[in-house]
């Protein structure tokens, strides 16, 4: 599993639905499969596979997706927001490559501070889809440290990656930024 585009920035967007905003650039990661016998890449179309996002302390193995209640009474808050599993994608890059890739566009995060996204592999068995089984981890990464900024601090969003803007063009569905 390769971080091709590492997450770099976001806005806080507060504890309010309607003022989402993305983490930018949303990260990107392609799976790479090695055969064992030949040291080539190969692709496996038939695999079911999903990868699964949290949002982890920037020095630490905690994660910090969810903000704990400050009173009795209250109930945890989600501070990732967003869809958090990605489906494979294959399509090719912006060289012509051929890959898998998970894409995340629509990550955010409600609180400033200093973050990492940890995204777990994992391969669904149809067959061993019971109640109260888990899907085996496949293979772990975690990006490098990014920063939530308060609004009047955030730099502003960047252009769209060379990357992104080739995965658009093969049907993804995301936003691009110019």
């Amino acid at each position: 599993l390769i971080i091709r585009q590492q997450p770099v920035a976001a806005r806080a967007c507060g504890f309010g639905e309607r003022d989402r905003r993305v983490i930018d650039p949303p990260p990107i990661l392609q799976l790479e499969i090695i055969n064992a016998e030949t040291g080539q890449p190969e692709q496996d179309y038939n695999a079911l596979l999903a990868l699964h996002c949290t949002l982890m302390a920037p020095d630490t193995e905690r994660d910090d997706t969810e903000v704990q209640p400050t009173t009795a009474d209250s109930q945890a808050t989600r501070r990732l927001m967003g869809t958090l599993v990605a489906s494979p994608y294959p399509a090719k890059d912006e060289h012509g490559t051929a890959g898998t890739f998970f894409v995340f566009p629509d990550l955010s995060c409600r609180s400033p501070g200093n973050y990492r996204l940890r995204f777990n592999l994992l391969r669904i068995d149809p067959m061993a889809m019971l109640p109260g089984v888990s899907s085996p981890r496949v293979a772990v990464v975690t990006t490098d440290i990014f920063t939530v900024y308060t609004a009047k601090d955030f730099p502003g969003m960047r252009a769209s990656s060379a990357l992104l803007k080739a995965l658009r063009r093969q049907g993804l569905n995301v936003g691009v930024k110019k």
